[in-house]
């Protein structure tokens, strides 16, 4: 049989497409196909067995079939955008509070034309002058911007719908914001004392929420607040001297507060010591708790539901006015109480642990100013050392 007529019985035994041995003594499986961009064209899998070249094709096809199926020449922007937003989700890759956190980021971009446009058509100038014009946001808006861009460029790009991605040129780096970095400081111990004075003062109006003791707790703990509001009883171990954190307030779908099993990282479940200063507060908490469908030891009895932490921001700017000191948030009194573990000589290792960092450079970063002031008597352990070698 003539190698023509042996190729046209393979080709119609496996169907479309031909199949013949080569040089090297491997099978050649060559199949025509329409590309997403519905162009005419030929590809080849050479493998040991016939089996192992129709499987490349298969997989092949499949893969073909789900490109054409989510990305078309007309794709824009913010469609490939939301389509990579939409199946981390779907994978489980980002909860609820990040599929949020990503579509209000998207909305950023949806806003402008650039968004609306179709990827392949965005010029380089035009990309040049979008990223121009987001400066005006904060940085940390400006950073999820752009690295949703950048994404979506690196996945036309892989897809082949763009033929280059100037996205990857030295002119296309994460743009700066035009607005400087607010950054939270510490209180120092005159205005600490002073909060806690107001926070002592303050009297409860009948029927309202107050916040005194979750303030105090994140002022003495360092936990961060959304984890104090998830708090329940069996997390406080006042017997063991420790309070556990393994959940926190995130924000779901629609801003809707959840309490999510699980901290904000992997390092933020954790033991955090409970000092002579907390221990009457916890005590107290638990003695004011009334019973609500989430078991929590902090609940809205008003609007029944989970506190958050906005509610907790607008109370201590009331307080920091009455106590006449200026508000930078309550985050502020976690970076105090940090602030103190490290002027009282608690070491980074353990301070990081009880932050719940994920790593130890994060704290020596954040407070970075703060242990430069410190130096713990080490002129006073030097001179000791060097009497004694002398």
């Amino acid at each position: 049989m003539s190698s023509r007529k042996e190729s046209a019985n393979k080709r119609n035994k496996y169907g479309q497409g031909s199949i013949r041995r080569i040089k090297s003594g491997k099978y050649e499986y060559r199949v025509r196909y329409q590309d997403e961009f519905d162009r005419l064209k030929q590809k080849s899998f050479s493998c040991d067995t016939v089996e192992e070249c129709l499987a490349r094709a298969k997989e092949f096809k499949q893969d073909l079939r789900y490109k054409k199926g989510i990305i078309d020449k007309k794709t824009t922007l913010a469609e490939l955008i939301r389509q990579k937003i939409d199946a981390d989700y779907a994978r489980n890759f980002t909860g609820e509070s990040g599929y949020d956190r990503n579509l209000q980021t998207l909305a950023i971009l949806e806003k402008d034309g650039i968004g609306l446009k179709p990827i392949q058509l965005i010029t380089h100038k035009e990309m040049e002058e979008y990223l121009k014009s987001i400066t005006s946001y904060s940085n940390t808006v400006i950073k999820k911007v752009y690295s949703l861009i950048k994404g979506a460029y690196k996945q036309a790009a892989d897809v082949g719908i763009i033929q280059f991605n100037f996205m990857l040129l030295p002119e296309f780096r994460c743009p700066k914001s035009v607005k400087r970095d607010r950054k939270v400081r510490a209180l120092t111990e005159e205005e600490q004392a002073a909060l806690v004075d107001a926070l002592k003062e303050h009297k409860k109006k009948y029927g309202s929420n107050e916040y005194s003791l979750q303030l105090m707790i994140e002022l003495l703990s360092g936990l961060r607040m959304g984890e104090i509001n998830a708090l329940r009883p069996s997390d406080i171990k006042l017997d063991k001297g420790y309070i556990h954190v393994g959940q926190t307030v995130s924000r779901g779908l629609d801003c809707r507060p959840y309490i999510k099993e699980g901290t904000k990282t992997y390092a933020g479940e954790r033991d955090v010591p409970i000092s002579k200063a907390l221990r009457p507060i916890l005590e107290s908490a638990l003695e004011e708790m009334k019973d609500n469908p989430l078991g929590l030891v902090f609940y809205d009895y008003r609007k029944k539901g989970i506190v958050q932490t906005s509610q907790v921001n607008c109370f201590y700017r009331r307080i920091c006015e009455k106590a006449g000191i200026e508000c930078f948030g309550q985050h502020a009194l976690r970076h105090t109480f940090a602030t103190r573990c490290i002027e009282a000589g608690v070491q980074p290792v353990v301070l990081k642990t009880w932050l719940g960092h994920t790593n130890i450079h994060m704290t020596l970063d954040i407070y970075s100013d703060v242990f430069d002031k410190m130096d713990f008597g080490a002129l006073e352990k030097f001179d000791s050392l060097i009497e004694a070698i002398m």
